[in-house]
């Protein structure tokens, strides 16, 4: 009922289990996730915490409360100590201790305990488990052929994995297909975690072993795009992100996602009735900018360096310098208009009401950025404040005088909940 998008009728049958069964902890596990969809962090981490008390040895509540920490309620070490115990845990799988490493190293990073971080990662025995594991589900000649006589060995037990499940009964092919899958999304947080650690060569090797077994694969392609443009590598990143855009493509688009027309009409809408003075100009004045509602940004965009999973684009062009004024200095962009990325806020979001959270979002984050609003501004629209700027900005030269975007998003852009 959740996963339909009800979560008052979730909550109900969540709380009958658990009345008929108040010492099973999966049903306290549920009630957490129901709090966490209700927009509830601190009611979902203490349903999280009853799990654990009902049964300390149940891995999942454990990474569950170290998200909601990290995700939701801004508090990285807090998250780090059920990473902490959870790897305390006696009966981890490679894959279950792999999944909490990353969530630890992600609080590391969120803590700026960026070299705890970067040990964890080196210190990873269960990465070349995980290696095998991918290698043979590309290769089902190569599983037929393992043995798994010797558990310490990763390839053996990348077979068990592949074969069996956690009460030894033979998997059937859609169960090893998902368990497939379950290792691609571990290798891309661990590539996705080398990159926002800059540990480009290592996620590059990575990923391009990913690719060479799995190459229709679009999170790889993404991941392997933002690799290439950190490390200055921009007709490849292009390249990489133009396949990222056609695999995207191929996707279908969620019933939920409302159509292009009602989409445009509440962007206007949310302008209209804004806090913010700059913002309600936008539509306000005798001239609005204009509102475009597309499935995914043009590839010729793309291939200029605008990610392909953008949700909001925000498009200007300059004016011409006035006649016997310095060429040197061009006059700033002015807004022209607003791209809205349905597909790609689609990606972020688990329903429709998180669909119109995500557009709200990410119209206003969009648009702040482009006018240059300061935090007390953003504050008020409920936006976070700015990172600060890299020491080592490229200069904005400003381009040809029809160029269109200022700054257009490229890589390191803000990363929703559903995307890590």
């Amino acid at each position: 009922m959740l996963d339909r998008g009800d979560p008052a009728a979730a909550r109900t049958s969540a709380e009958h289990a658990l009345e008929a069964r108040p010492d099973d902890p999966d049903a306290a596990v549920l009630l957490g996730a129901i709090a966490l969809a209700e927009s509830d962090p601190e009611e979902s981490l203490r349903s999280y915490e009853r799990a654990i008390e009902l049964d300390p040895e149940y891995l999942e509540p454990y990474t569950a409360a170290a998200q909601v920490c990290l995700y939701d309620l801004d508090d990285p070490i807090r998250g780090l100590r059920y990473c902490l115990e959870a790897l305390e845990l006696d009966v981890l799988s490679a894959f279950e201790s792999l999944d909490v490493h990353l969530v630890a190293a992600e609080c590391e990073l969120a803590a700026n305990a960026e070299a705890e971080a970067r040990r964890r990662l080196a210190s990873l025995d269960e990465e070349s488990v995980l290696m095998s594991t991918l290698r043979l589900g590309a290769r089902p000649d190569l599983l037929q052929e393992a043995h798994e006589s010797d558990p310490d060995d990763e390839r053996a037990v990348a077979a068990a994995y592949l074969r069996r499940d956690n009460e030894g009964d033979d998997l059937d092919e859609e169960e090893r297909v998902e368990r497939i899958g379950r290792a691609l999304q571990l290798a891309f947080r661990l590539a996705r975690m080398r990159l926002d650690l800059d540990e480009i060569d290592a996620a590059t090797q990575t990923l391009t072993e990913l690719l060479r077994d799995y190459p229709g694969e679009p999170d790889a392609w993404y991941l392997v795009s933002e690799a290439h443009h950190r490390a200055g590598h921009l007709p490849e990143a292009c390249v990489a992100a133009i396949k990222t855009l056609e695999l995207d493509h191929e996707l279908p688009v969620p019933d939920w996602v409302p159509s292009f027309a009602i989409i445009h009409r509440r962007v206007v809408q949310q302008l209209k009735d804004c806090p913010d003075p700059s913002l309600r100009a936008l539509v306000d004045t005798g001239h609005p900018i204009t509102v475009m509602v597309r499935d995914a940004p043009a590839p010729e965009l793309v291939m200029e360096g605008v990610d392909p999973r953008v949700g909001a684009l925000a498009l200007a062009g300059r004016a011409l310098p006035p006649a016997g004024a310095d060429g040197d200095e061009l006059p700033p962009p002015q807004l022209t208009g607003l791209a809205i990325y349905r597909r790609n806020l689609a990606r972020f979001a688990r329903d429709a009401e998180h669909f119109e959270q995500e557009l709200a979002f990410s119209v206003l984050d969009e648009l702040a950025a482009f006018l240059g609003l300061d935090d007390a501004a953003r504050e008020q629209l409920g936006l976070p404040a700015l990172p600060p700027l890299p020491v080592a900005a490229e200069p904005d030269d400003g381009g040809p005088t029809t160029g269109k975007a200022k700054g257009k998003k490229k890589r390191g852009r803000r990363r929703s909940r559903a995307a890590s």
